[in-house]
């Protein structure tokens, strides 16, 4: 129980594979080991391996000792998770300090204006998210806003692949920001024929879709999880223009924040 727990947080957090997890976690039991072992430790299959570990190396999560047969080890945890932890220190300052503005300006607005009703609806279950974003793509007119991460791009591609290349025919523009990871580079290659692409390191398990500037949906979908993840999964569908503006700017800030991160990491 507490491995499948570690292995969907390193999923969740890093974003990393169910193979990456699986791998990463038998590395660090095992101190030091070569593939085969590791395949036979984790239960990926041999022929998968080799690039997890590749991957794993570039995430700079373990390290190659030169021998032959080839071993790994892994990098000290908290020498390996220092860059994301303090990105997600960063995020969450910076969005405590939007969330100090907003509360300001609410109560500001609210001794000056009369309170506005507006409507929001809940949808619960993958297959209802998944038909109401359906219907949300197919309504639009002017414009697709997307933003999302490495898994929810992937179930996106999925399941709209077709329905994205008809919104490109009929002249509505489509825009993606999500990270460029191993995983999902075949899919953004493919996309960015049709859709103008933004990259950026955003690793919250959500779903941002917001069509012509007026409705939007907020859901935390993912491709991967058990029955029951997939059963609980919960979204938000509003066009409140008021509550639009401010999860806007909650999810511009933490990109905003993201590519600082990138920057750093880049010099």
């Amino acid at each position: 129980m507490l491995l499948s727990t570690m292995r969907q947080r390193l999923c969740e957090c890093l974003g990393l594979s169910e193979y990456e997890a699986k791998v990463y976690i038998a590395l660090i039991s095992a101190g030091v080991a070569n593939a085969r072992a590791l395949s036979v430790m984790s239960g990926v299959p041999r022929t998968k391996v080799y690039s997890v570990l590749k991957r794993l190396a570039e995430m700079g999560l373990i390290t190659e000792i030169p021998e032959e047969p080839k071993k790994f080890a892994a990098t000290a945890p908290k020498t390996a998770f220092e860059s994301y932890l303090r990105s997600y220190r960063e995020m969450v300052e910076n969005l405590l300090s939007v969330v100090s503005s907003l509360e300001e300006a609410f109560k500001k607005a609210k001794n000056e204006v009369k309170p506005q009703q507006g409507n929001i609806w809940i949808f619960n279950g993958r297959e209802e998210i998944l038909e109401k974003i359906r219907e949300m793509l197919s309504m639009a007119k002017n414009s697709v806003d997307l933003v999302t991460c490495e898994y929810g791009l992937i179930v996106l591609y999925k399941s709209f692949n077709r329905l994205l290349d008809d919104l490109t025919e009929r002249s509505v523009k489509v825009r993606i920001t999500t990270p460029s990871t191993s995983n999902n580079q075949h899919i953004l290659s493919e996309l960015k024929y049709a859709c103008k692409i933004g990259e950026a390191n955003f690793e919250l398990p959500l779903i941002f879709l917001c069509i012509d500037k007026r409705h939007f949906l907020l859901a935390n979908l993912q491709p991967e999880g058990d029955s029951q993840h997939l059963i609980n999964a919960k979204s938000v569908f509003s066009d409140n223009p008021v509550l639009h503006e401010m999860i806007q700017l909650l999810i511009s800030n933490g990109l905003d924040t993201s590519l600082l991160h990138l920057q750093k990491s880049n010099r």
